[in-house]
C-alpha cells in the first residue's frame, strides 16, 4: 500500500492506494480515502499517526517534532566507515597490533587518512577537528587511561615516525593483500618521477633546492620516484635529495622491484628522460622487458624520413628499425604534429616579445631561448634555420622496446603512461600532499607513507566503483563523503542521531563495500557503538 495526493478542481485529496493484479493486469485499488488534505491541521495529522502506531502496536517509533528537537552538533559518519572496511579489507590492525606502542597506531593512522581523502589539513588542524569525526581531543592526560576515542595530538606526530620505520613493510603488506584481495598480478609497471616542494629555503640531507617540476627554484624540495601498476595502484616509492637527477632514482625501483616483489614477467613503462643506456641494462639485468621513449632527434645512426610508414590507426603510422640491438618504433602522428606546431608557435611569440623588451637574459633556457641566436653581445635575433630544422620532426617521435608485443600493442601500453602522470596529480593536488609542513627527513618520510596509504585506500574505493559502472571523479568523492553527515539531538531529554539523507551515489558507495546504512533516526549511545 502507498500514499497518493490526487488533484481535482484545484483541491488535493489524499488516498491510501493498493497494486491488485487482475489476470495479466495491475490495477490501482482506493483502500482509504481521507478526502481534502487542506482540511486537515498539523495537529490532527500527528494525533493520526499516533492512533495508528498505538492500533498495529508499533514500539520504538519516536515522533519528531521540530520545535521540540534541539540540534546539539553535526558530525560526519561516512568517512570513518569507509576507512574502517577498506582498512579491515587489508587487514591493517594485523600488520599494526604487532607495534609496542601505548597507544593505537592503526586508529591515529585511520584519522589521518580520513583527513587526506576529505579535508586535507595540518596534524594540528586534524587534532582540532576531531569531534567531526567522532573523536576527542584530551591536551593532557594527567596519567589516567584514555577512554575509546580519545585522542592525544602527540599521537598523530610519533605515527608518522611509525610509519617512517616501517616504509617497506607496510608497502609491501598492502601490495601483498591487494594481490589477495583482487585476485590479481601484476605484469606492467610504469615508473616516474616528480618533485615535492615545501615553503622553506632550509635544507638538510633530504631537502634541498633543485630544479622543480612546477619550475619553482625558491623553494626546497625532494624527489620523488614511484612505481605504479596497470590499475593505477602505486607499488612502490623511494625518497631522494631534491637536487638528484630523475634518472638516477630508476636503478634503485627496479631493484626493489626485483628483490622484494618476486614479480614474474614485467614490462616496465617510461618516458625518455628516465631511461638512459645504463637504465636499460639495469632493466634487461632483471630479466624485465621495457617500453620506453626515444628522442627522434638523437638517433644517429638511422634516417627516421626514409622507408615506408605503415597506417596502426587513424592519423598514426609507423615504421619499425633494429637499434642498438632492441626494436625502434618510429612513430608519426598528426594529432601530435598540430601539437608540436602549436608549442613551437608560443616558443617563437613568446621570443619575440622577450626581443622587443630587451630581456633576453632572463629568459628560460628551455623556453624562448630555444629559437634565439646572439648577434653580438648585446642582441638577439630570431634563429630561423634552427626553427626550419625543427619543423620537419613535427609529430614524430620514437619507442624503443624489447618485448615481443605487435606494434599496435606497444603503442597503447606507451600512451597509458598519462595513468602515471594523473596519479602524480592525484597525490600532488587532490590529496594536497603539499604543502607539506613537516621539516626533519624522518616526519617528512612519514607523512609520505601516509598519503601513500591514503590514496591506496582512495583507489581501493574508485576500482569498486569501477568495477560495478559507477561514473565518479575525485571532487564527487570528497564531496560526497563529506556531506555523509548526522546530527546529534536532543529530544525529550533524550539523545538521538538523525542521519542526513542519502543521495544514489552515498547509497551505492555503502552497498559496493557492503556497508549497512544506518537508520535515519537512532539513540545515541547505539549510534555510535554501531557504527564506529
Amino acid at each position: 500500500m502507498y500514499p497518493k495526493i490526487s488533484k481535482v478542481k484545484g483541491k488535493r485529496y489524499l488516498r491510501i492506494m493498493e497494486s491488485v493484479r487482475e489476470g495479466k493486469k495491475v490495477k490501482q485499488k482506493t483502500v482509504v480515502n481521507f478526502g481534502n488534505v487542506d482540511n486537515y491541521t498539523k495537529k490532527d495529522i500527528i494525533k493520526l499517526v499516533d492512533s495508528l502506531l498505538r492500533i498495529f502496536e508499533i514500539e520504538g517509533y519516536e515522533k519528531i517534532d521540530d520545535d521540540l528537537m534541539e540540534e546539539i552538533a553535526r558530525k560526519n559518519y561516512g568517512i570513518r566507515l569507509i576507512v574502517n572496511k577498506i582498512f579491515d579489507r587489508y587487514e591493517m590492525k594485523r600488520y599494526f597490533e604487532k607495534m609496542n606502542t601505548t597507544y593505537d597506531v592503526e586508529e591515529m593512522l585511520k584519522i589521518m587518512v580520513m583527513n587526506r581523502i576529505i579535508e586535507p589539513r595540518s596534524k594540528l588542524g586534524i587534532f582540532n577537528n576531531l569531534e567531526y569525526l567522532g573523536y576527542t581531543p584530551v591536551e593532557v592526560s594527567e596519567g589516567k587511561e584514555l577512554e575509546k576515542d580519545e585522542v592525544m595530538l602527540h599521537w598523530l606526530y610519533r605515527t608518522l615516525d611509525v610509519l617512517a620505520e616501517n616504509k617497506e613493510g607496510i608497502e609491501k603488506h598492502l601490495y601483498n593483500q591487494r594481490i589477495s584481495l583482487f585476485n590479481t598480478t601484476v605484469d606492467l609497471v610504469f615508473y616516474d618521477v616528480t618533485t615535492l616542494a615545501f615553503e622553506t629555503q632550509q635544507t638538510n640531507e633530504i631537502l634541498q633546492m633543485g630544479y622543480s617540476k612546477d619550475k619553482k627554484f625558491n623553494e626546497s624540495q625532494i624527489v620523488l620516484g614511484m612505481s605504479i601498476d596497470q590499475d593505477k595502484m602505486p607499488v612502490s616509492f623511494d625518497i631522494y635529495p631534491g637536487n638528484t637527477f630523475e634518472g638516477h632514482t630508476f636503478k634503485d625501483a627496479v631493484e626493489t622491484m626485483k628483490k622484494e616483489y618476486q614479480l614474474g614477467k614485467v614490462i616496465v613503462v617510461s618516458d625518455r628522460g628516465m631511461m638512459s643506456k645504463k637504465n636499460i641494462e639495469v632493466v634487461e639485468n632483471s630479466n624485465y622487458e621495457f617500453i620506453v621513449g626515444k628522442s627522434i632527434k638523437q638517433l644517429k645512426k638511422v634516417n627516421i624520413f626514409d622507408g615506408e610508414f605503415i597506417e596502426i590507426a587513424k592519423g598514426i603510422k609507423y615504421r619499425e628499425v633494429q637499434y642498438d640491438n632492441n626494436r625502434l618504433l618510429i612513430i608519426y602522428s598528426e594529432e601530435r604534429a598540430k601539437k608540436d606546431r602549436a608549442d613551437r608557435l608560443r616558443l617563437i611569440e613568446k621570443a619575440k616579445k622577450m626581443l622587443e623588451n630587451n630581456n633576453v637574459d632572463s629568459m628560460n633556457k628551455r623556453g624562448a631561448k630555444k629559437y634565439l641566436k646572439e648577434e653580438n653581445k648585446q642582441n638577439y635575433i630570431l634563429d630561423n634555420e634552427k626553427i626550419k630544422n625543427d619543423e620537419k620532426y613535427d609529430g614524430y617521435y620514437g619507442i624503443m622496446t624489447n618485448t615481443k608485443l605487435n606494434p599496435k600493442q606497444i603503442l597503447e601500453q606507451y600512451h597509458t603512461l598519462w595513468k602515471v602522470e594523473e596519479t602524480f596529480r592525484t597525490l600532488k593536488n587532490y590529496l594536497e600532499t603539499r604543502p607539506i609542513f613537516h621539516w626533519t627527513p624522518k616526519r617528512i618520510k612519514g607523512h609520505i607513507v601516509m598519503s601513500f596509504i591514503s590514496y591506496i585506500m582512495q583507489r581501493t574505493l574508485e576500482l569498486e566503483l569501477e568495477k560495478n559502472n559507477i561514473d565518479y571523479s575525485h571532487e564527487k568523492i570528497r564531496e560526497t563523503i563529506k556531506n555523509m553527515e548526522y546530527s546529534e539531538v536532543r529530544l525529550k531529554d533524550k539523545l538521538f542521531a538523525l542521519r542526513a539523507n542519502l543521495n544514489e551515489f552515498q547509497k551505492s558507495i555503502l552497498k559496493i563495500l557492503e556497508i549497512e546504512k544506518p537508520k535515519k533516526m537512532m539513540d545515541l549511545d547505539e549510534f555510535k557503538e554501531k557504527y564506529f
